[in-house]
């Protein structure tokens, strides 16, 4: 038997071995697989870090912006003899008065004008001349949403009124006074710029009354220019065109 124990410790080294041999060899393969492992998560895992992308404001421009320009539309305009038709002097020869005017249409500078002259006398209880214009829907169309109406016109120093008849019914009255330059003002005259709120209600008499609502320019129907306020004398007015200003 003593020959065969060295044999048997010798096949107890060998397997010891081998076993230590498969040990290691398995372990280097999982530390393989482990390093390959980890490394492919690291390259092909997202980023769990936030990306914030900030919007940049766009930089405030210290140019300041011109207010848009106002618009202006055309209520009546005298370029031509056929545009005072309708238009007409009314006097206080209607309440015994002896002033007189005329209402006619005269070249200016290339274009034209109505042109509103006379005499006014306060003799025989007068007071008043006036040039009224045709009862016209479509003045208020075009003035709707007006801020002011702009008189182009030459005179002579006087102050005259402009009246409007307004209204639901078109019986309302609003006036207000406007001064032109007496200097030639070229094709377009002397722009005098009235705004809105200036007017004020008076009735048929051009006397102080109670409005029953502001005047709507929307609602102007008849335009009309009267010279008042004991200005006695001859008088001169030239009207190339009354405009509305938004």
């Amino acid at each position: 038997m003593k020959p065969i124990k060295p044999l048997a410790d010798r096949a107890n080294a060998a397997r010891t071995d081998m076993r230590i041999r498969i040990s290691v060899a398995a372990l280097a393969l999982s530390c393989a697989f482990l390093f390959n492992s980890c490394g492919s998560d690291t390259r092909s895992s997202p980023s769990t870090e936030s990306s914030v992308t900030t919007e940049l404001e766009p930089p405030v421009s210290s140019t300041p912006v011109p207010p848009p320009a106002p618009t202006t539309s055309v209520l009546v305009e005298f370029a031509t003899p056929q545009s005072v038709n309708g238009w007409s002097s009314v006097d206080d020869s209607v309440m015994g008065g002896i002033s007189a005017s005329t209402t006619t249409w005269v070249e200016t500078d290339g274009s034209g004008a109505l042109l509103f002259a006379g005499r006014m006398t306060t003799e025989q209880n007068g007071g008043f001349t006036s040039t009224l214009g045709p009862v016209d829907q479509s003045l208020g169309q075009r003035a709707a949403g007006a801020k002011a109406l702009g008189v182009n016109a030459t005179g002579d120093g006087r102050t005259y009124v402009l009246q409007l008849r307004a209204g639901q019914s078109g019986q309302d009255r609003w006036i207000a006074r406007f001064t032109p330059s007496g200097s030639p003002g070229g094709t377009n005259g002397n722009l005098v710029s009235i705004s809105i709120e200036s007017f004020a209600p008076v009735n048929r008499f051009l006397r102080p009354t109670t409005p029953s609502a502001a005047l709507d320019p929307s609602t102007i129907v008849q335009i009309g220019v009267y010279l008042i306020d004991e200005q006695i004398g001859n008088f001169r007015l030239a009207i190339q065109k009354i405009t509305a200003i938004g």
